[in-house]
């Protein structure tokens, strides 16, 4: 294997090149040193869109979960309620 900064990566599925996209450095809150993260897509566009669907479907299943956290911690808050109301009534 060959130390080549000028070398393209490669997609790690099947293996074509990745094209650039972009590059933004953060400074994440309470961490001394900056984030950098690169984008890039995938040359063979049958590869690139399988991952695009499979980030949809991340971010989907993500948001579905957050929903779903936010309900339950609506209704432990609403029986909380009731049985203040409940306690102060006796």
């Amino acid at each position: 294997m060959t130390d080549d900064k000028n070398a393209s990566p490669l997609c790690f599925q099947c293996g074509s090149p990745l094209i650039f996209v972009s590059r933004e450095i953060i400074k994440l809150e309470g961490s001394r040193y900056s984030q950098t993260n690169t984008i890039y897509r995938c040359s063979n566009e049958a590869c690139q869109e399988k991952k695009d669907k499979e980030r949809a479907e991340r971010l989907k299943l993500r948001l579905s979960r957050e929903t779903t956290e936010k309900e339950r911690m609506e209704k432990i808050q609403e029986k909380r309620r009731l049985g203040k109301s409940a306690k102060s009534k006796n």
